[in-house]
């Protein structure tokens, strides 16, 4: 089974029109690097903040196995290196929370996905990581 994964962008200072932009841009770059992403259908996380503090954009991503994990890593670098902003990474209960796009930071990110994917049960009616 995929774990689904909620990905949320943050940009400090972004107003609703830049997030949307930014989203789009990395939903369109993810899609590109052949994952299964999309953008919720369903109303903003609870905490997402307004466009006066810090504005929150969401986007669902499946991850299946190593080469989905490696197009992650590098999709989200890509989005965050030259970002003043952060991203955000759920699966199921657990949350990863990135600033900065350096070497150790995408080697915590692999190995957090990795386990995030290792949690996914086989369709044998366990719980799924996401």
């Amino acid at each position: 089974m995929t774990a689904v994964l909620l990905v949320e962008i943050a940009e400090h200072g972004a107003d609703p029109a830049r997030l949307d932009e930014l989203s789009r841009r990395l939903l369109r770059d993810l899609r590109d690097l052949g994952l299964d992403a999309a953008r919720p259908t369903a109303p903003p996380p609870a905490g997402a903040k307004s466009a006066s503090a810090v504005a929150v954009a969401s986007l669902l991503v499946g991850l299946a196995g190593r080469p989905a994990l490696v197009a992650l890593v590098n999709g989200l670098f890509g989005w965050l290196g030259p970002r003043k902003g952060n991203v955000k990474i759920s699966c199921g209960d657990r949350s990863i929370e990135l600033s900065a796009a350096t070497p150790a930071e995408g080697q915590r990110l692999f190995e957090w996905l990795q386990e995030c994917d290792q949690r996914t049960p086989e369709p044998d009616g366990e719980r799924p990581c996401g």
